[in-house]
């Protein structure tokens, strides 16, 4: 079902680490690029919209959605429609496979990228240094009031520091895990680590019990793990990356590659392209991915682990608030209609279209969605009730609920682009393995990618 099947590890991978488009398609990119008209002039810079005599048509184009969300879109455009009269809004869709970026910086360089687009986090930055994405907060003022601010007041990606994206729907993490493979470690089957020094802990002692505790795919969620512990990655003019001298970075990995070596990794997690839900549904991985939508689908495969599943809010650090890995919708600069495109934009962002969408998602048992709205996310919070004798599911939907509104966008995320992530994970495998040490390969790591990132923010 594309971006939000956990389970689908293409997809996952990139969402969670933030990978996506190839560093030198995104250097390739001019600062104006060509225009939809081939020889058109560069689009002037952004002013205030009028949003009041909306028409004509546009193009919507999302990321892996279609297929499995159709009724929930068509009806939100036949609403929209309805509404102003006169206008058209034609969805199209994209499949979320791993070459998605690239394509959507073909697709700007050459002027066919739709009016209204949803991409993550990697690609909004790669448009944005680029400038091929409008001014929203300049085109449309105040539209950002309805965020959360921990996500909202981090968008400042564009060149002169222009919001030039909205954050749109997430699913905020939370720990899974096999409370069986807890009690045989001596571990309180109801008890979920609650900080991510407690996770590594619990690992070791899984480990330790002659179980495999983790998955340890480093491309799937290992900067938000490092996150968690409170690793600073970055400096903060997010110039260069920084996690090398960082002690929870060399604690993290070090522990990854303890665990490694006593059986506590999957071999073949690290080396292969683990099936994390099918390991897991084998009742042999202690804990399982921190995405919510991971459990329907051991619920519907693997009803024996489900039933021995337990669930907790996202392990984070003192001082460490829950993540925002997310989707965000953007408009494009050379839009020939800009004014229909941006009230789509805010349409579908907006409090009423979040709380539909993650509805839809509870009638249909597809995905634990969240829309990105302080007034949305307070509701779903209010309404969503205790999570003490649900379900696995259910329980997470809760915890998301309410962990949601304190969430906050994560900056690294928009800088490990593809050939960044490359240089990250291909060195920490190779110290999870034991073939350097976990110090050495930090050091690789970080020159390596310090290397890239200085092209793509010079």
């Amino acid at each position: 079902m594309g971006v939000l099947m956990i389970d689908s590890p293409s997809i996952s991978r990139r969402r969670a680490l933030g990978l996506g488009v190839m560093l030198t398609a995104g250097l390739g990119l001019s600062a104006c690029g060509k225009s939809s008209g081939g020889g058109d002039p560069a689009p002037a810079k952004a002013s205030k919209l009028d949003l009041n005599k909306l028409s004509g048509e546009i193009s919507f184009q999302t990321q892996g959605l279609k297929g499995t969300f159709d009724d929930f879109f068509n009806e939100l455009i036949k609403n929209f429609e309805k509404k102003h009269s006169g206008c058209t809004i034609k969805w199209t869709d994209l499949p979320g496979t791993d070459d998605f970026d690239t394509t959507m910086v073909t697709q700007a360089s050459n002027g066919t990228m739709a009016d209204v687009v949803n991409v993550p986090s990697s690609t909004i930055m790669a448009l944005s240094k680029a400038d091929y994405l409008l001014d929203i907060e300049t085109s449309v003022p105040g539209i950002g009031d309805k965020f959360v601010p921990g996500v909202w007041d981090k968008l400042s990606l564009g060149k002169n520091g222009e919001k030039t994206a909205l954050p749109w729907y997430f699913g905020p993490f939370v720990v899974t895990y096999n409370k069986d493979i807890f009690k045989a470690a001596g571990l309180d089957p109801e008890t979920p680590p609650k900080t991510m020094s407690e996770y590594l802990d619990f690992a070791k002692k899984i480990t330790a019990a002659g179980k495999q505790a983790v998955y340890g795919n480093t491309s799937w969620y290992m900067l938000a793990e490092w996150r968690g512990l409170g690793v600073k990655v970055m400096n903060d003019d997010f110039t260069e990356f920084t996690f090398a001298s960082d002690p929870n970075a060399l604690l993290w990995l070090t522990t990854m590659a303890e665990m490694y070596a006593k059986g506590g990794i999957p071999k073949d997690s690290v080396t292969g392209d683990l099936d994390q839900s099918k390991v897991y549904g084998e009742g042999t991985l202690g804990f399982g991915t921190p995405n919510a939508s991971f459990l329907r689908n051991i619920q519907k495969n693997a009803p024996q682990a489900y039933a021995r599943t337990g669930v907790g809010p996202e392990p984070l650090n003192d001082g460490i608030k829950p993540l925002f890995s997310g989707q965000y919708i953007a408009v494009s600069k050379k839009s020939k209609n800009a004014p229909l495109a941006a009230a789509f934009a805010e349409y579908i962002t907006d409090d009423e279209q979040g709380k539909a969408w993650a509805q839809y998602g509870i009638d249909t048992n597809t995905a634990a969605v969240f829309p990105v709205t302080t007034k949305a996310l307070n509701e779903l919070a209010s309404s969503a009730g205790d999570a003490k004798g649900k379900d696995a599911f259910a329980q997470a939907r809760v915890i998301c609920a309410k962990e949601a509104v304190n969430a906050e966008a994560y900056m690294p995320d928009f800088y490990v682009t593809h050939g960044v992530s490359a240089a990250l994970t291909d060195n920490v495998n190779l110290a999870i393995t034991g073939d350097v040490k976990p110090q050495d390969a930090l050091n690789a790591a970080q020159d390596k990618m310090n290397k890239m990132v200085a092209k793509l923010t010079r």
